[in-house]
């Protein structure tokens, strides 16, 4: 089998992966710049996870690459920089920079993108320092998704005259361009100092507990001499839908009765066929028959919905715990016969 052959062993972002970790961390990190959103995910994601390629599949990869370099990079287009530079001599800088940008886009527009990178509770505490006018202008040149999720978590008063503002830009004056870099650079500052990574430790134990394959009442049992407070937070937190599956038909036939059967029923859509099973079980067999009917006719149906129903069933659950009205089983404990 010939290189090229081996090479086609791999898929195409394999081989962009393989042709990446082949040229250095300077120079892939300069390719990836030029790529969007999408596509360095989806390479870094390949990057990750390549494993195994023989010195033959690189190697055949990497001669792909030089033979289609050679076969199209005969003249290539003019770059901005060399453009700019002989445009300055024929039109004067400022026509230049016009016509460019219509050609290229605004010159600040790249430098922004890099702001989609941001988490967006980040990037919406630093916008509320600023000016509304450079809000505007800042969510005009993100990337859509993230300028809806940067909005969003701005307060809800101003999102109209935002959107406003935005919707009247049609062009972005010199005086505005050295204030939007001057603020760039403020963000940029803002991020370094805030952008710490989050966790949710008590959420996260709670998942950990709830998928534990040992003894859990024997874990939080040793948690609870730790600290008794943190213990009850966990426990709080560990009242996840799919905890249902391990209840007792009597717990299931209160929740089913104080529930409405709309929420019920979101709240099954797409659920683990443990839980789906035993709440249906849990219902009288007209009224499970008729959910299932129900579930049928809705079709499709958004997580968001599926999500908030069923928030709102192990909320209730809380509830009667709470009041001393139900018996829930938090995780599965050993029993002896």
């Amino acid at each position: 089998m010939t290189e090229q052959q081996t090479a086609m062993a791999l898929d195409e972002m394999e081989k962009a992966a393989v042709l990446l970790l082949s040229m250095g961390e300077a120079a892939a990190a300069r390719v990836l710049q030029r790529l969007d959103r999408d596509d360095v995910r989806k390479v870094t994601a390949a990057m990750a996870r390549l494993s195994g390629v023989s010195a033959d599949s690189a190697k055949g990869t990497l001669q792909e690459f030089f033979d289609l370099f050679r076969q199209q990079s005969g003249i290539n287009s003019a770059s901005r920089e060399y453009l700019e530079r002989t445009l300055d001599l024929a039109l004067g800088e400022k026509l230049a920079r016009g016509l460019l940008d219509s050609m290229y886009g605004d010159q600040v527009r790249q430098e922004i993108q890099r702001l989609q990178w941001v988490q967006p509770e980040v990037l919406a505490r630093f916008l509320q320092q600023e000016h509304p006018q450079m809000q505007a202008v800042i969510l005009a040149f993100l990337p859509p998704d993230s300028a809806a999720a940067v909005l969003s978590l701005l307060p809800a008063s101003v999102h109209d005259e935002l959107l406003l503002r935005v919707a009247n830009l049609s062009e972005v004056s010199e005086f505005v361009v050295v204030e939007l870099k001057a603020a760039l650079r403020r963000c940029l500052d803002f991020v370094a100092e805030n952008a710490g990574a989050r966790v949710d430790g008590v959420r996260q134990v709670a998942d950990i507990v709830n998928r534990y394959q040992g003894n859990r009442g024997q874990l939080m049992e040793a948690i609870k001499q730790q600290d008794a407070d943190t213990a009850g937070h966990i426990e709080r937190n560990m009242y996840d839908f799919t905890s249902l599956a391990r209840q007792t038909p009597e717990t299931l036939q209160r929740i089913v009765q104080e529930l409405p059967l709309e929420t019920l029923g979101l709240a099954l859509k797409g659920a683990d066929s443990n839980v789906r099973r035993v709440m249906l079980e849990a219902m009288p067999r007209r009224m499970a028959q008729q959910m299932e009917q129900d579930m049928l006719r809705q079709g499709a149906v958004a997580v968001s919905k599926v999500d908030n129903a069923r928030l709102q069933v192990m909320a209730l659950v809380r509830e009667l715990v709470e009041l001393g009205e139900l018996e829930f089983q938090l995780y599965e404990e050993q029993v002896v016969s």
